[in-house]
């Protein structure tokens, strides 16, 4: 029993030691090749966004479509919407992670790396539930099979793990740090009431 307790807290100072001293000076030498790619996914986004699926009215039709009008908006403007919304979403995540790394912040910085990591991860998401409602709009009847759906969710709760690990090793890192900072104060007032009695 306890020997099983100590290899469960081995493991955890293992991950702990790993997160608080890991060198994120790489992220620091691969800066250009992050811009680059979070432009590359930007741009898809507004592609995306200009040529949605189903395309667009290229005639007006005896006058009864508008010119221009993406054809998904005569078929089911809520689902047009979620499509909409999903890839502004990704669009403007990517445009804020190209932004946060040309800026010049320090990216060893712990809260740096944190909101680079959710922003990333959440730009996935977005990004897949993009494409499920692509394809739910180019398929018959809105069906495009429980294997691909299952893959996109498997995807998707993945990145959702590993954003809420983050987070948590996060949170506790400034915790610890906060509680650091209050320990010096509290040890000084001590002192300073000893010398005063």
């Amino acid at each position: 029993m306890k020997s099983s307790q100590n290899k469960q807290k081995g493991l955890v100072s293992r991950t702990w030691a790993w997160y608080v001293n890991a060198d994120h000076h790489w992220i620091e030498r691969q800066r250009g090749i992050l811009i680059v790619a979070a432009l590359v996914v930007a741009g898809m986004s507004f592609y995306s966004g200009i040529y949605p699926p189903g395309g667009r009215f290229s005639s007006t039709q005896n006058g009864m479509y508008p010119l221009g009008n993406a054809v998904q908006t005569e078929v089911d403007m809520d689902q047009f919407d979620m499509f909409l919304a999903n890839n502004t979403v990704t669009m403007i995540i990517s445009l804020v992670i190209v932004l946060v790394l040309i800026s010049g912040f320090p990216l060893r910085n712990k809260f740096w790396m944190w909101l680079l990591t959710l922003g990333t991860m959440s730009t996935m998401v977005s990004m897949v539930t993009t494409y499920l409602e692509s394809l739910s709009m180019m398929s018959p009847d809105g069906y495009f099979g429980e294997a691909t759906f299952f893959i996109c969710v498997i995807g998707m709760v993945g990145c959702g793990v590993v954003a809420l690990i983050h987070t948590i090793f996060f949170v506790v890192w400034v915790v610890m740090k906060l509680s650091k900072c209050m320990m010096p104060e509290k040890d000084k007032n001590g002192n300073q009431d000893v010398g005063e009695a």
